[in-house]
């Protein structure tokens, strides 16, 4: 009989504060990658510290790893490796040192710890800057250098909790695709990597919305948060003549609104201009913000009650 995937990563019954409504139930399987998506004030960053462990929610558990241990347990802990963009350490420490330390901390022997540095020095390309104080590093080298720390352990579960640098990200597919898991906190669409299957879309109080990364690509492709103002300035009703526009805002002579499909937007914005005989004097494009997302898959009278990532496909 086939066995059904591992799960490496359980939200049970998690709620932010005592009162909350919204019950968060989701499982993350083996060989996968998720992301949580929500802006600054979301939910997003918390959820991504219980799975660390760093935090307990005030309602429910998180368990983590293949034996789903608490994930603020000791087991939880060293199933679980955490990437940001800053590193804590001594003064004058290099980056072979903190990853040496690092290894050397969860009972390798000197050898076994200065092989295991090694590796994961040159599979992270860090040969060349092994010896520089990591206060010398720039934001990719740092991340090169949490995800050397973080595999110390050699864990099965990866808490990215920072704008993925591109030079990570074909590392982490692979360590996903031999059977671990990898969980990103993104503020915008633009900082979710290649590869992530599932997103769960944040607000305030939890996720909102759990979607697949096809459907994302389809209601969200071509289209943007489009910041414009004109000299001299322009009306709002001008701009409302535009087929597709919304949520139109207005804010220190500032137009900021969201369309489906961008290069009509900007083509209607240069032609308004013109007919008009005003400039355009800013242009800033944007991905469509996380609450636009979900106003775009939740109608105002939809409540999404608890939600689970993969919907049952896991079989328990």
């Amino acid at each position: 009989m086939k066995q059904p995937p591992k799960v490496l990563l359980k939200y049970l019954g998690v709620s932010l504060e005592k009162g909350l409504p919204l019950s968060i139930d989701f499982a993350v399987l083996a060989g996968t990658m998720a992301a949580l998506l929500g802006d600054e004030n979301s939910a997003a960053a918390a959820l991504a510290d219980y799975a660390a462990g760093f935090s307990t929610p005030a309602v429910g558990k998180v368990v983590t790893g293949v034996d789903m241990a608490l994930a603020t347990s000791r087991e939880g802990r060293s199933s679980t490796g955490y990437i940001s963009d800053k590193i804590s350490a001594p003064p004058g420490m290099t980056v072979r040192g903190c990853i040496s330390l690092a290894v050397t901390g969860y009972g390798k022997s000197k050898n076994e710890a200065a092989q295991r540095t090694n590796e994961l020095i040159d599979w992270l390309d860090l040969k060349l800057i092994s010896a520089l104080p990591v206060a010398d590093l720039d934001s990719s080298e740092i991340q090169r250098t949490t995800l050397a720390i973080a595999m110390a352990t050699s864990p099965n579960l990866l808490v990215v909790d920072c704008p993925v640098h591109d030079s990570l990200h074909a590392k982490l597919k692979t360590f996903s695709d031999v059977g671990n898991t990898v969980i990103f906190r993104a503020s915008s669409l633009g900082q979710i990597p290649y590869g992530v299957e599932r997103i769960a879309l944040c607000d305030e109080n939890g996720i909102r919305r759990l979607v697949r990364h096809s459907e994302l690509a389809a209601i969200s492709m071509g289209g943007s948060e489009i910041a414009v103002s004109f000299y001299p300035s322009i009306s709002r009703k001008q701009l409302e003549n535009i087929e597709g526009i919304k949520n139109l805002v207005h804010t220190n002579g500032v137009y900021k609104f969201t369309h489906s499909d961008t290069v009509h937007a900007v083509t209607k914005l240069m032609l308004t201009a013109r007919a008009n005989s005003r400039a355009v004097v800013e242009l800033n494009l944007s991905p469509i913000p996380p609450g636009t997302l979900l106003k775009m898959f939740n109608p105002p009278d939809e409540s999404p009650g608890s939600v689970d990532l993969f919907g049952g496909e896991e079989g328990f």
